[in-house]
């Protein structure tokens, strides 16, 4: 009670209850931060995990290895050469492409190249023998970057990558059915993109980072940007600290 009694007879109400609404948003991008780099130490210790100096070899047509597209929907079934998030492997196919038909290209927005603004150019294939269908990211382009120059019947003769989960959909930013840009690759927007013109399309549960033969430039997945979000973190609970022993030495509680 005598606290109680203390707190409604401080001479700065609104710094008081303000200033504790400031604080716990400070605490709150402490947190968010913080969780930012959990985040990003369980996707490095994943990545260095599953390291390999050689590729799982994956055929899209004839039986090459252990695996082939098939098995981007689920396990090869070895656990050599478990089919996982950030695996290494090769998609490697004939040589005249007479299975593999392109289908669509996209600019993945807002991605940064040394300092440069660009796109991750992201193509999405089908497997006319089988009817499967998968998506390489080819790497990164400056913004400039025209996708009809792109000649797909002379890029390389594999795509050699790292497999990765696709993004979901967030809070704004939607993609657009038709555009050439994209903010995420989503496999349910796609499927949807697409779901007329070939009613079958199920996209595999992983899409391939091409970490080799990209178009320009690689995008460098074993070791990613090193975002400080443990410096943000710390930043945001500082600012919390301080601003509370503001407010309660200014309110003569302390």
């Amino acid at each position: 009670m005598v606290r109680i009694r203390q707190i409604d007879s401080i001479p700065h109400k609104i710094l008081f209850y303000l200033g504790f609404l400031i604080v716990i948003l400070f605490l709150g991008l402490a947190y968010w931060q913080f969780s930012r780099y959990r985040e990003d130490v369980t996707t490095i210790n994943e990545i260095n995990a599953k390291s390999t100096n050689l590729p799982t070899n994956i055929l899209v047509d004839d039986l090459y290895g252990p695996c082939d597209v098939d098995d981007l929907y689920g396990p090869c079934g070895t656990t050599v050469n478990e089919i996982a998030q950030y695996s290494y492997v090769r998609i490697k196919y004939r040589s005249n492409l007479e299975n593999i038909n392109l289908i669509n290209s996209w600019y993945l927005r807002s991605r940064v190249h040394n300092g440069e603004s660009g796109y991750n150019f992201v193509s999405l294939y089908t497997v006319s023998s089988n009817d499967k269908y998968f998506i390489v990211n080819h790497g990164w382009v400056p913004l400039d970057f025209d996708k009809d120059s792109i000649d797909h019947n002379q890029i390389n003769r594999f795509f050699e990558g790292r497999l990765v989960q696709y993004d979901t959909q967030g809070v704004g930013q939607d993609d657009i059915f038709g555009s050439d840009y994209i903010f995420r690759i989503d496999k349910n927007f796609i499927e949807r993109e697409f779901s007329i013109e070939y009613p079958n399309i199920q996209l595999p549960d992983y899409y391939i980072v091409l970490t080799d033969y990209c178009i320009l430039e690689c995008i460098n997945i074993i070791k990613p940007y090193d975002a400080p979000h443990l410096s943000y973190a710390f930043q945001w609970l500082f600012f919390g600290i301080v601003l509370s022993v503001v407010i309660l030495r200014k309110n003569k509680l302390i």
